[in-house]
Order: C-alpha cells, then sequence, then structure tokens
C-alpha cells in the first residue's frame, strides 16, 4: 500500500485568530442580561424576605396586644366584682388579701391562646377617694431572654 498519506486542508475560518470587534459581543450581552436578571431576582427575594419578617413581627405585636387585653379584661372584672371569694384569671386565682386600697397589686399571668400579661393596679392610698390606676403589660412570649420578644400595654383609671 505504499506511500498513501491523506493530505489535509486547513479551512479557514473568518474571525479566528483575527482582532474582530464582534467577537465577544454575543457573550458581553448574555454576561450583562444575565446580571440584570440577577439583580432583579435578587431584590425580588429581598423584599419578599423582609415582608416575611414584618408579617411575622405583626402576628407577634398581635398576641401581645390581645394578651394586654385580656389581663385589662380580668383585672377590670375582679375590681368590678370585690365580693367573689376566690378571683381567677386564665385559672390562675388571684388572692383576694392582694386587693387592699393603698396598696399595689402586681399579677403574671399566661394566656391560654399565647403569651402572658403582667398586671398591675394601685389603689389611692385616701381612702375618701376611690381612685384606681390599672395597666396591663402584654407579651408574645413569656421568655424574658428572647430576642423577639414583643410588649404592648393598655391601662385605664377608675
Amino acid at each position: 500500500m505504499g506511500n498513501m498519506i491523506k493530505k489535509t486542508s486547513k479551512i479557514s475560518r473568518p474571525g479566528r485568530g483575527s482582532a474582530d470587534p464582534k467577537k465577544g459581543a454575543v457573550l458581553l450581552i448574555a454576561i450583562l442580561v444575565s446580571s440584570v436578571a440577577l439583580a432583579v431576582g435578587f431584590g425580588v427575594y429581598n423584599r419578599t424576605y423582609k415582608e416575611l419578617l414584618f408579617a411575622s413581627f405583626w402576628k407577634q405585636t398581635q398576641i401581645a396586644f390581645s394578651a394586654a387585653d385580656a389581663g385589662l379584661e380580668c383585672a377590670l372584672y375582679w375590681e368590678l366584682h370585690k365580693e367573689v371569694p376566690n378571683p381567677a384569671c386564665f385559672g390562675d386565682d388571684i388572692l383576694p388579701a392582694k386587693w387592699v386600697p393603698g396598696e399595689e397589686a402586681n399579677f403574671n399571668l399566661d394566656i391560654p391562646g399565647g403569651g402572658c400579661v403582667n398586671i398591675i393596679i394601685a389603689w389611692d392610698s385616701d381612702p375618701l377617694v376611690l381612685a384606681t390606676t390599672t395597666s396591663a403589660r402584654g407579651y408574645n412570649t413569656c421568655d424574658t431572654t428572647s430576642s423577639r420578644r414583643v410588649e404592648r400595654g393598655l391601662g385605664f383609671s377608675l
């Protein structure tokens, strides 16, 4: 068979090895479009994440406010019905000895639906003045070390 060597010829491709300015235009456009799409996607993700945190915050605020409201309603009810021998709020007894004019009563109660409340009732020391100031501080969690603890307060005077 002898000397059968095939000769291959080089096919020249335009733009290869030459300084053609159109050479990287498609790659540049693809990188720019993907960068813009990535930036928009990150912005949407960031906004969604912040909205979720905000919604969670308002839910926790509602729990704290509801706890304060429930505690205040309970305290008001027992202030108006002092003749009951063993008043209770949410299953916790409130000792009648704490309801003394001229003194201050402090109650910490757990709310069954979530949260807890601190109720402070202060009576005026003047027996002729029957002024009472009641305040309730509601919390979304009873854990005092929680960094996500939210406090809301309500109060009234009679």
